[in-house]
């Protein structure tokens, strides 16, 4: 009898996730405990091993790359030997070889279609270095070298809070699988709006004024540093925020960085300026931590913020009241929810 192949659950707290692609290829042999296809959950991306032995059957109606899938949803089959596929299960059309989710992640933060991406002459899939050797070269240590020297000829001042998250948590949940990121990068670009003074750089000695709220996300490529570039993401839904990183490129005029550690267990930490940008926005880890409320001490979800600051362009008022409106829009969502819907 066909063996059904079907969405775990990765967390405790998961329902649903992103299928990120087939590891193997439709009537390859597939041996248990052997990678056979990536899933995205908030928090991770993994090869999910195959728990059992036999013929990958992927069926006309399997899911395709990027769809959203739920837990126990099925997404193939596998066949003992000399086994038909199920009744109404006709398989899918030939396809390119499968990719392995370190590859799709590449192709997405270079901007590369996967489907031009040829592989290595033999391989059974599309790897990231595949990728690498189609894509334009990201920024390499010398480029970044190079503009780390430049930030740090611009006076930087640094401003730390707190967010409480318990709010925000509870509607990132009904938007999954959109990430916080989506949230912040909606919220810099908000707040941006309201802080004409802070959105603005430093040129040929005089303050430029910006006319856009661009904001790019810091993203690590194997060895290099790119930061995507999303385009008017205070005009977007979060879930339109989160298709275009998907295809977002590392060109365009951002007013601001979003970079965020806090997935490598960092609670707080202090960004470079990318120029000529005059702010970067860093988050750290989000967690329990204790607070303060009416003279009693509870535990509260919070995100650690920290604003970086070019002192030529701005000064601290203006800047706190920046991080005064972000913080606000992260605290009390529903008070915009019609910005984030």
């Amino acid at each position: 009898m066909a063996i059904e192949i079907t969405v775990p659950r990765l967390g405790w707290s998961m329902e649903e996730g992103l299928f990120a692609g087939w590891l193997k290829a439709d009537g390859a042999a597939v041996a248990t405990g052997e990678p056979l296809y990536a899933l995205e959950s908030d928090k991770v991306t993994m090869e999910v091993e195959s728990l059992d032995a036999g013929t990958l059957h992927i069926p006309a109606d399997a899911p395709p790359s990027g769809a959203t899938v739920t837990v126990g949803q099925r997404l193939g089959y596998l066949l003992q030997h000399g086994e038909l596929a199920p009744s109404g299960a006709g398989s899918a059309s030939p396809g390119r070889l499968p990719a392995s989710p370190r590859a799709r992640a590449a192709a997405k933060a270079l901007g590369v279609d996967i489907a031009s991406v040829e592989p290595r002459p033999g391989a059974s899939r599309i790897i990231e270095a595949d990728v690498l050797a189609t894509a334009p070269r990201p920024q390499s240590r010398h480029t970044i070298a190079t503009r780390m020297e430049e930030s740090f000829r611009a006076p930087h001042f640094y401003l730390h809070a707190d967010a409480n998250v318990e709010a925000l948590a509870a509607i990132r949940h009904q938007h999954r699988p959109a990430s916080y990121n989506d949230f912040l990068l909606k919220a810099i670009a908000i707040a941006l709006t309201r802080h004409p003074k802070v959105n603005a750089y430093w040129e040929n000695g005089a303050v430029v004024p910006r006319a856009t709220q661009h904001v790019a996300l810091a993203t690590q490529l194997g060895d290099s540093l790119t930061t995507p570039v999303i385009r008017d993401p205070a005009e977007k839904t979060v879930a339109q925020i989160a298709a275009a990183r998907a295809t977002a490129v590392n060109t365009g005029d951002a007013s601001a960085t979003l970079t965020n550690l806090g997935a490598f267990g960092v609670d707080r930490f202090e960004a470079v300026l990318n120029p000529p940008q005059s702010i970067i926005v860093a988050v750290g880890r989000i967690a329990k931590r204790p607070v303060v409320e009416a003279d009693q001490v509870v535990a509260r979800l919070t995100m650690p913020i920290s604003l970086s600051v070019d002192h030529r362009v701005t000064d601290g008022v203006p800047a706190a009241q920046f991080l005064q409106t972000l913080i606000a829009i992260l605290e009390s969502p529903a008070a915009t929810y019609n910005e984030w819907e």
